[in-house]
């Protein structure tokens, strides 16, 4: 019996692993998403067809999220296999034969096409009511008290203002979300904010990485529609109307959301029940659904996304040039506050664990360890970082611990085995976060080889494993560019080189490791520049100030 996979997201090894648990004896044969989206319908069908499928397995990272199952089922069926099972990094699974899917088909399509455009039509009916209740808002307004920028994060909470309550809307997760960056923002924001005072009620429609389960309210999603967009526009739906009840019998006076496509959660709770709501806007999801992620109905997410700034009283962006991007489309100035990433110094400092897994990895007390931790995808530089690596020489003595998952991480493999490197690099693959400190404590030097966005926009990225490196006290390489750039200084908290440039990357990584004394110097400099000015403590001060600007002014 022979297992074709095919990862949508998540890890591949650990898929591998699931899969062997539960097939045990059975071979695995991988087949890309890149094979598959280079060609039309009927070539897919025809990649996979030729691999001889007897069970077609589809991994994504959460089932629950995970839009076209019944595409991705009825395709295995035309495809040859025999049985298809969709399964996700928690264990959830749904697993069918083709007998039963070929059955079934025709009424979940209907089902599906009916409940999609139900949610597109009530979607459409009620942006335009909440666009008329924003603008007739603003328009009641003007003339009225002046709104402020938040204070500076240089004070302590003001007793002249109660610490708020807040409720937390975390409405679309998507790759990524349950752990990694966006997790660890999520957890950063809100364990800072408690210590500082404040009250907060999670509501999520899915678990997070992190957060005491007992302290979140959860909205089931349901993966129905035949598109993302339709999937994402039912769920807004039954989000909305969720954190509406937890909001409404919650008595919070701050409503708090992470930005996400097609959502209006927070929008429409602070319209009903007049909280202010304070917008965390980590970029824009109609320049990633043209650029990245391949989005439809762009221009209905267009109006969502306008809907979400033009509603909230503050918004936090992640660094200047999304500050300036907002200006340039028509934002207030007032409203919009620079809000960098952080860490929690406590958790990510030197000396927590690093010397034992040096040992589990057998790196050798001579040899030199490099790491990332990241996302191998486009603009975090790990093909520049692959071919930094060729260019070492054989004799370096530096080995790589490159800490992650994505589509380019085949990609990274292959050009490293072609240049025989293959035995100085180590793949863990995808990591829970709690094991990144110690990881990070085992290298020498951290490396955040960020490349530009490939169609010339400004790089916006506020990397969080950035503040997180300079945390760890070790000999930092990174990218000159956007705010990692700024963050960091040339020669004071780490070596800077030019994006893209894998002979300077790979200059920087040979001199650093040939130099202890200067890992040490930049790495303690990276530190203290951290616990000065980057811990989750400062980003929470920026909100709860604003939050105490804006209730100076509207009591």
């Amino acid at each position: 019996m022979k297992i074709v996979l095919l990862v949508l997201s998540g890890d591949p090894d650990r898929a591998r692993e699931w899969l062997q648990q539960k097939y045990p004896g059975t071979g695995i044969e991988d087949i890309s998403r890149g094979q598959l989206e280079s060609s039309g319908p009927l070539g897919r069908i025809r990649a996979l067809h030729s691999l001889r499928p007897d069970i077609f397995a589809v991994a994504t990272e959460r089932l629950a999220w995970q839009s076209g199952q019944n595409d991705l089922l009825l395709f295995g069926t035309l495809a040859g296999a025999r049985r298809v099972v969709l399964f996700d990094a928690s264990g959830n699974s749904r697993e069918e034969t083709s007998a039963g899917i070929l059955a079934r088909t025709p009424f979940r399509f209907a089902s599906e096409s009916t409940l999609s455009a139900l949610a597109i039509a009530r979607s459409y009916s009620g942006l335009k009511k909440l666009e008329r209740a924003v603008k007739s808002r603003a328009n009641i307004g003007r003339g009225m008290s002046p709104t402020v920028r938040g204070g500076s994060c240089q004070h302590s909470i003001s007793r002249e203002c109660e610490s708020p309550r807040i409720a937390y809307l975390r409405s679309t997760p998507g790759v990524g979300t349950q752990a990694g960056g966006a997790a660890t923002h999520i957890n950063g924001f809100i364990n800072a904010a408690t210590e500082l005072g404040a009250a907060i009620r999670v509501i999520s429609n899915d678990y997070i990485a992190g957060i005491d389960r007992s302290k979140l309210t959860l909205i089931v999603p349901e993966p129905l529609g035949s598109t993302r967009a339709a999937v994402d526009l039912r769920n807004n739906l039954n989000f909305s109307a969720g954190a509406l009840r937890e909001i409404e019998h919650s008595q919070v006076n701050l409503i708090y959301q992470r930005y996400a496509r097609f959502s209006w959660a927070g929008v429409a709770a602070s319209l009903r029940t007049g909280v202010p709501l304070f917008l965390e806007y980590n970029g824009s999801e109609v320049w990633m659904g043209k650029h990245w992620d391949r989005g439809d109905m762009l221009p209905l997410l267009a109006r969502f996304e306008r809907l979400n700034l033009e509603a909230a009283a503050r918004i936090f962006v992640v660094a200047d040039v999304e500050r300036r991007n907002l200006l340039q489309a028509g934002i207030a100035d007032e409203k919009i506050i620079v809000n960098p990433n952080g860490v929690d110094t406590e958790k990510f400092r030197p000396h927590v664990g690093g010397d034992a897994v040096r040992r589990d990895l057998g790196v050798a007390e001579d040899e030199t360890l490099a790491g990332f931790v990241g996302t191998f995808g486009p603009w975090h530089g790990v093909l520049a970082l692959a071919q930094a690596i060729t260019l070492l020489p054989d004799d370096s003595k530096v080995r790589f611990l490159l800490v992650g998952a994505g589509k380019l991480r085949e990609e990274v493999q292959r050009i490293v085995g072609a240049a025989g490197k293959e035995q100085q690099v180590i793949f863990p693959g995808h990591v829970e976060h709690e094991r990144v400190p110690a990881l990070l404590d085992a290298c020498d030097i951290l490396l955040s080889p960020h490349v530009p966005l490939e169609d010339g926009s400004e790089f916006f990225g506020s990397p969080t494993k950035l503040f997180e490196y300079m945390a760890m006290g070790k000999g930092i390489v990174a990218s000159r560019l956007g705010q990692i750039g700024e963050v960091l200084v040339d020669e004071e908290t780490a070596l800077l080189t030019e994006p893209g440039n894998a002979r300077q990357l790979a200059d920087a990584i040979l001199r650093l490791s040939r130099s202890r004394e200067l890992r040490e110097r930049l790495g303690a400099a990276a530190r203290d520049a951290a616990i000065a000015e980057h811990t989750w403590k400062h980003n929470a001060l920026h909100v709860l100030d604003a939050y105490q600007a804006w209730a100076k002014i509207s009591f």
